[in-house]
């Protein structure tokens, strides 16, 4: 059994679990060491199984390691995976409460006929996957290689006249070229006014002069992902949008240099969010400071004020310090921070 696979069933004994339905992607291929696509995982002190359909077989049989059977599901998934709990006697199966659906909970209660009780659990393969092994971090330092690669090609692409969703698509194009799966989410092109949405939906408009670009991208380098926000200024630059930017710049700044193992999560964001405020832009900046990324953009940990626990060495993680004017701009600097077991590195801090 593999590590990943023993400190998975070490908690479960813990909790008084014999076993776990694993059915999150990102938690499938974090404990089997590959991408894994339409498949479950039962993982078992006696035995781990993963199941799946014939579309897949060839492929999860080159992948598998010790201790991990493969059954192939050309009929209900869900039957199979309750017959293979009774059949190796398991009495308590936890469940991963936030990514099982109910229908797929129900059918699998119906098979198991009461024989066996279906536990929920809450983040036990997430809380392992927050601290990085080392050739996870080499992962993601590529992919945000490839990210400033991108960058700086995008930069040239990024003129008055072209739509937002033409510079969208170019960024996704030259990222496969250059050895990605796909962009790690939908690319932001917010520009003008559309940058106040944080989360805006790249659309048709065509970049003006005299006005910010905000940019959020990034790639999906073999699973693991990166995410950073740049924002670019066509023609002069207006004082306003310049006094924000140094403002979200100095934020920034601050965050990261509070940023060393043990420090509370709360308390790198509050130095962020009250410089902010200390500048007059209280309430204008709406979402948390960062947040882990891996195998998934976003995942544990959160860097937010409500987030009491300490940073890790191996942790890796955003700091993206915001402020949103409705119907103005907006201005976002995220970069990557790898935890050091001195403080940090930002593995994206050559990127401009």
């Amino acid at each position: 059994m593999n590590s990943r696979l023993n400190k998975i069933s070490a908690q479960l004994r813990q909790r008084g679990l014999d076993g776990l339905l694993v059915s999150l992607p990102a938690n499938i291929s974090y404990l089997t060491g590959f991408l894994s696509r339409d498949s479950y995982l039962l993982v078992a002190e006696k035995e781990s199984i993963y199941f799946t359909d014939s579309r897949y077989t060839e492929e999860v049989k080159a992948h598998l390691k010790d201790k991990i059977a493969l059954k192939e599901c050309n009929g209900s998934v869900f039957e199979r995976i309750a017959q293979a709990s009774l059949d190796l006697g398991l009495k308590k199966l936890g469940f991963e409460e936030r990514y099982l659906a109910f229908g797929e909970f129900t059918k699998i209660k119906g098979y198991l006929n009461t024989r066996l009780k279906l536990i929920p659990t809450h983040s036990i393969i997430e809380d392992k996957r927050q601290v990085k092994e080392p050739g996870e971090i080499a992962r993601l330092k590529q992919a945000t290689r490839i990210t400033a690669l991108a960058f700086k090609h995008i930069k040239k692409f990024v003129t008055p006249g072209v739509k937002e969703i033409e510079v969208g698509a170019e960024f996704e194009r030259f990222i496969r070229y250059h050895g990605c799966n796909s962009s790690a989410f939908e690319v932001i092109v917010a520009s003008g006014p559309n940058s106040s949405q944080p989360h805006y939906l790249t659309g048709q408009r065509r970049l003006k002069d005299n006005e910010p670009v905000l940019i959020d991208f990034g790639v999906d380098y073999q699973g693991y992902k990166s995410d950073l926000t740049r924002v670019l200024f066509l023609g002069k630059i207006k004082v306003l949008v310049r006094r924000v930017y140094d403002i979200v710049r100095k934020a920034q700044e601050l965050a990261i240099k509070r940023i060393r193992p043990g420090a509370e999560m709360a308390a790198i964001d509050k130095v962020a969010r009250e410089y902010i405020a200390s500048k007059g832009y209280a309430g204008y900046f709406t979402h948390n400071l960062g947040h882990g990324l891996g195998l998934e953009v976003h995942e544990q940990p959160r860097i937010s004020g409500n987030e009491a626990s300490a940073v890790k060495p191996g942790m890796v993680f955003t700091i993206e310090p915001g402020v949103y004017l409705p119907g103005k701009f907006g201005i976002r600097i995220e970069d990557m921070v790898l935890v050091t077991h001195k403080g940090c590195e930002v593995l994206s801090g050559a990127i401009d």
